[in-house]
């Protein structure tokens, strides 16, 4: 029986229980004695522990539909311990105009556009930070394997600066998507600035192809002008930068004898530039205190988390669930609804938790299950039927085996195709998404059809956030209601 033929019959099934509820009344009144369902409701315990990941990807202009962000700053959470976040970018002039070659430098700075996003303390104490000069190019090819943990060697500091906000005011301009301009400014070294202007000068002053390659083609410009790494020193909160918007850029300001003051600009995005965020986590003594990766932790509070930016997520087992749908009393089964809730999420003015949670699928060993171009022949041809066996609850991989989503992990889908997540309400202080049909397509067994068991809850934006989430592991529940066809 193929796919289409069972999830036919599942629906057939379905009507038919709604026409068993119209009919358990008759016209005179009385409740019909002869229903043929039996519709029940069970709700599943579901084991957990936290995870450390090594890693997780913060590459900007890497994925069209994600979010694209700097983070800068650091704060401290006594139950989870310490983040601090800085970055690294590239540059590149977008003119080719050529300056007068009697011109002569001003200055230079480097001017970063706020977003609105902020997350920590909501005092108004000052981010202290520092910006380098890149020692190492970076690359845009290499924009996949750019991680939360990536450094890259710098060079001389260049600039620093301090910038202090209103959280508050800055977390009702990011709810309500204020479209206000807030910038950072920072003065840029004369020396560093001087290298900027004399690549313009020999731009606008050269004699060989080399001097004019050199300002106007990305990969000769970046062999000189690696890039800038902006690191925070402290503070009690981390802000987010937009890289996307025309005035994130650098700023050479210069004088011309016949005109009035002009700039040279180089932004920080583009379609060759790369720019990513380093974040970091300090959580000794803390609830989590956990120094392994992929490593099930289970701390004595039972506390269960989420930090985005970091890698600490939390592993769900499926095991109950499971034994259920492979018991040998329950024949038959056709599942109505399948959710997954999380209550009693502890979120505060300061630590609010972020609106969605995926939930991703995860190996046995800890590591998220992902499909590539790297796996054999024999492996890809497994990976495939896989998702054939969950056609409608999982992405179809495409016929040259590209990514399933931006970091090749397989990624459940629900009946409306999109990503199994769960929402949050702030009122309820409560996530839950419901997983109807790939709970169905899991009671519907299937020769060489894995279950799958364990599953990790990560949050949407990865590592351009650094929300976090608490919870009880208790409060961990999966409902589901199901019709059973009563015996004759």
């Amino acid at each position: 029986m193929n796919l289409w033929v069972k999830r036919t019959g599942l629906l057939l099934l379905a009507a038919l229980f709604l026409l068993a509820c119209e009919d358990e009344a008759s016209l005179l009144g009385f409740r019909n004695p002869k229903s043929k369902f039996d519709v029940r409701f069970i709700e599943f315990p579901v084991y957990s522990s936290v995870l450390w990941l090594d890693s997780v990807r913060s590459s900007n202009f890497y994925w069209p539909s994600e979010i694209n962000r700097l983070l800068l700053g650091s704060y401290t959470d006594e139950k989870l311990g310490t983040v601090s976040a800085g970055f690294y970018t590239q540059f590149f002039p977008t003119t080719t105009a050529k300056i007068a070659t009697n011109s002569t430098l001003d200055s230079a700075v480097l001017q970063l556009k706020l977003d609105f996003y902020t997350y920590g303390n909501i005092t108004m104490n000052p981010i202290q930070f520092e910006v380098y000069e890149l020692a190492k190019q970076i690359s845009r090819n290499s924009a996949p394997f750019y991680f939360n943990k990536t450094t890259v060697p710098t060079g001389p500091m260049v600039g620093s600066g301090s910038l202090i906000i209103n959280p508050l005011e800055f977390q009702n301009k990011f709810d309500s998507a204020k479209k206000d301009t807030v910038l950072i400014r920072i003065p840029l070294s004369s020396a560093f600035s001087q290298k900027l202007f004399n690549a313009a000068l020999r731009y606008a002053n050269g004699t060989t192809p080399q001097d004019s390659l050199q300002w106007r083609d990305f990969s000769i410009f970046t062999k000189e002008f690696k890039g800038l790494a902006v690191k925070a020193i402290s503070g009690d909160k981390i802000v987010g930068i937009d890289p996307v918007h025309f005035e994130s850029r650098i700023i050479v300001h210069y004088q011309n004898p016949t005109l009035d003051s002009q700039t040279i600009n180089l932004p920080i995005a583009g379609n060759a530039i790369t720019s990513f965020n380093e974040i970091k986590s300090d959580r000794a003594g803390s609830e989590v205190d956990i120094n392994q990766y992929f490593t099930d932790f289970d701390p004595v509070s039972g506390l269960r988390c989420i930090q985005s930016g970091v890698g600490l997520f939390t592993k769900l087992d499926f095991a109950e669930f499971i034994s259920f749908l492979e018991s040998d009393t329950l024949p038959n089964i056709a599942i109505n609804s399948a959710e997954l809730v999380i209550s009693d999420v502890e979120s505060t003015e300061i630590f609010r938790s972020p609106g969605e949670l995926y939930v991703r699928l995860l190996d046995p060993d800890n590591r998220l299950k992902k499909f590539n171009r790297q796996k054999t022949a024999q492996a890809r041809d497994r990976d495939q039927k896989i998702i054939n066996l969950y056609n409608n609850s999982t992405r179809t991989l495409t016929p040259d085996y590209s990514v399933v989503n931006p970091d090749s992990v397989l990624t459940i889908f629900t009946e409306t195709s999109t990503y199994f997540n769960l929402g949050y309400s702030s009122s309820a202080n409560t996530y839950r998404g419901f997983f109807t049909l790939y709970a169905q397509e899991m009671a519907i067994p299937e020769t060489d059809k894995p279950r799958f068991r364990y599953y990790i809850l990560y949050p949407k934006n990865g590592a351009k956030t650094v929300n976090r989430v608490l919870f009880h592991k208790d409060n961990i529940k999966l409902r589901v209601y199901y019709t059973l066809p009563k015996a004759d």
